[in-house]
């Protein structure tokens, strides 16, 4: 004590976004909520008529045991202490984003990648921060609020602070790429920017910290060539052809139940950045250019053992030279074990898993555009099929496009919501389901043999039952179009993608919306309200 300053910019519509203080009011917020407790004893949300409200309503689980809470009185010490806050009105989003990087740029404790984002706002720093955020598997919409900033946090094992994401299993640390402390200091984004700025030269990257710094500054010839190379080469591209290149390297591995680092340099405790750099360019060329898939995993892992051994490593290790050289030695090692396939894996099941996992991952947070469904058979002994489900997906897909136009929903068909049920499935139907985020992958190649159908007649079905209800248009074409089959781990699940909507969407004459998870049938004042989001 004393805390220090909270700064808070007051937006053209009233909201206050945090530009300084975001994890005192975390703490404070979480201290409040019963997240932690301080020297054994719990905040008393019977002291504060907000925090009975807010766990009323099922934002937080309190603790009630009296032996564990702390006295009235420290409580109302606690909730009389003034912050200090200042508020900076503006109705500007860049401004808000330049006194964040004043703040921040000059701090010592940040690390030299978070010193170039800080403040930084174009496509190029924007492209980085989105495929950084995807792998971690951080990826949300632009604004959350300080309830939801947890889910986003990255947490580990030891530490176990209760947020979203451990990193040890984040592809980074998991794989051995790069350590927890490197995660925490942006150096995940460092490899993004190398990866990035490497497939758009079309040359592997002189990587040094100078070069970095120049790609950020907005003065200089390689920062307005790097972003106009990629305006050249399409935002939206480049991050699909990236996401999908991760995708596959972490099922090959994972195929064949190892690491990156266990495989490439399995005696060492140093990260391997290197190693992982070349590897991940590698299958970029095969998967993205040659339009190639992987036929053999055992064989690739098998030819990438000791690959750290076998690169050119000296003290120019970052001339494009030696790392187009070890670029070349991997692909060569692996080729062979890449062929063509139609569909090739850069636009088809695998190459989606990774979108898939950041989608469950936003479900928790955004829950009213997202829907999961286990299957179209009920769990009971007898495996009835439910008709009425169908009438359920498309009342509930009116109401995802009725939320609003900034953003799509997604339906998933295969993925349970409660473990009860992912539990009883792998009782009747013997599947070991995947977990994510409190979501069970439990796919949908177990009801085939209950319909007597394959694949193609299960989606058929779908599309079928879409095609002749009463959705409205344009929504009902768009949705036909867009339905994805995704092989997650060898489990199928079925994504269909809700476009976002100019307009009320109606099931005949009904309109539906989302509250929550739930899917509710519009009337009266509601309707109007609703409407005017569109307008």
């Amino acid at each position: 004590l004393p805390i220090p300053l909270i700064l808070l910019a007051q937006t053209e519509d009233g909201r206050l976004e945090i530009i300084d203080g975001l994890q005192r009011l975390n703490a404070i917020m979480s201290f409040i909520e019963n997240r932690f407790s301080i020297n054994g004893k719990y905040f008393d949300i019977e002291q504060s008529s907000r925090a009975k409200q807010s766990s009323e309503e099922g934002l937080f689980e309190p603790i009630t045991e009296k032996e564990l809470l702390l006295t009235p009185k420290l409580c109302a010490n606690f909730l009389d202490y003034q912050l200090a806050i200042t508020i900076y009105p503006t109705a500007k989003e860049a401004e808000i984003t330049d006194i964040f990087g004043r703040i921040n740029s000059g701090g010592k404790q940040l690390s030299p990648q978070e010193k170039r984002q800080a403040g930084m706002v174009d496509n190029l720093a924007d492209t980085i921060r989105k495929i950084s955020s995807e792998i971690r598997g951080d990826s949300s919409k632009d604004l959350l609020n300080l309830s939801e900033m947890p889910e986003i946090s990255i947490d580990s094992s030891r530490e176990k602070i209760g947020y979203g994401l451990i990193a040890d299993e984040i592809f980074w640390c998991k794989h051995g790429v790069i350590w927890k402390k490197q995660l925490r200091d942006s150096e995940d984004e460092e490899m993004i920017l190398d990866i990035v700025a490497s497939i758009l030269n079309d040359e592997p990257l002189a990587k040094s910290r100078d070069l970095f710094n120049k790609i950020y500054d907005s003065s200089t010839d390689e920062h307005a060539k790097l972003n106009q190379q990629l305006n050249q080469y399409g935002i939206e591209r480049l991050i699909h052809e990236i996401k999908v290149t991760f995708s596959i390297i972490e099922s090959v591995f994972e195929d064949e139940n190892t690491t990156i680092k266990n495989i490439v340099n399995p005696k060492s405790r140093n990260p391997v950045k290197e190693s992982f750099y070349s590897i991940f360019m590698a299958f970029f060329n095969l998967i993205v250019k040659e339009e190639k898939s992987p036929a053999d995993a055992f064989n690739i892992i098998e030819s990438v053992k000791k690959l750290q051994s076998k690169m050119t490593s000296t003290a120019n290790y970052s001339v494009s030279s030696d790392r187009e050289k070890n670029i070349n030695i991997t692909t060569g090692l692996i080729q062979k074990y890449f062929v063509k396939k139609d569909p090739p894996v850069l636009k088809h099941g695998a190459g989606l898993a990774l979108d898939f996992e950041n989608s469950i991952r936003r479900a928790k947070i955004e829950s009213n555009r997202y829907e999961c469904k286990q299957g179209f058979f009920n769990l009971s002994d007898q495996r009835e099929f439910n008709n009425q489900l169908y009438i359920d997906i498309i009342n509930t897909m009116c109401g995802i496009s009725n939320i609003g136009p900034e953003a799509d929903g997604y339906l998933f068909i295969g993925v349970a919501d409660e473990k009860k049920d992912a539990d009883r499935i792998l009782k009747l139907d013997s599947i070991e389901y995947k977990s994510i985020n409190n979501r069970y992958i439990v796919g949908i190649d177990r009801e085939l043999p209950l319909l007597k159908g394959s694949l193609d007649d299960y989606i058929n079905k779908i599309m079928s039952e879409i095609e002749k209800s009463q959705l409205s248009e344009p929504l009902k074409s768009q949705i036909l179009s867009q339905l994805d089959v995704i092989d997650y781990k060898g489990l199928t699940v079925i994504r269909i993608r809700i476009p976002k909507q100019t307009e009320l969407s109606f099931v005949g004459s009904e309109c539906f919306i989302r509250e929550n998870s739930k899917t509710i049938k519009l009337e009266g004042p509601k309707l109007i309200a609703i409407s005017k989001l569109f307008s």
